[in-house]
């Protein structure tokens, strides 16, 4: 019976545990990249917020992508589900998934602060893009 490192580095030979620190790292340097470029867009001059009927739509639907992905980093880390066992199937690492997920609260973050110039929902999701990473570690096989 394979471990599920051992199926991975089966599956995806390519994806060894120095190419999961590049991938990390790109993930974290994309989300400060779209931050800073949400910034300068605010910081040049654009007044344009939008409609507050549309950002109550849009903390709506932040309010469902929080707890989505939570609710999967969750399962993740501490729970068995089938939709864990689905996405081992698959191959990819677990630590990726958890940081997809922890990328998806920053990128929610992203595009509400480029609508509102609020930046609350983006610094909470680039504190849990962090949690993500500790939470998930890249497992290094001996």
């Amino acid at each position: 019976m394979l471990l599920p490192n051992e199926a991975i580095t089966e599956q995806y030979p390519w994806l060894t545990a120095d190419r999961l620190t590049r991938v990390r790292a790109v993930l974290l340097a994309l989300t400060l990249f779209f931050g800073l470029v949400v910034y300068v867009f605010h910081t040049l001059g654009a007044a344009h917020l939008a409609d507050p009927a549309m950002v109550r739509k849009l903390r709506g639907l932040g309010v469902l992508t929080w707890l989505y992905a939570l609710v999967q980093m969750v399962d993740l880390r501490f729970y068995n589900s089938r939709w864990v066992r689905r996405r081992r199937a698959s191959g990819i690492p677990d630590s990726l998934h958890g940081w997809l997920f922890g990328q998806m609260l920053a990128m929610f973050g992203i595009v509400y602060y480029g609508m509102t110039e609020d930046l609350r929902w983006y610094v909470a999701g680039l504190v849990f893009l962090g949690l993500s990473f500790l939470a998930f570690p890249i497992r290094r096989n001996h």
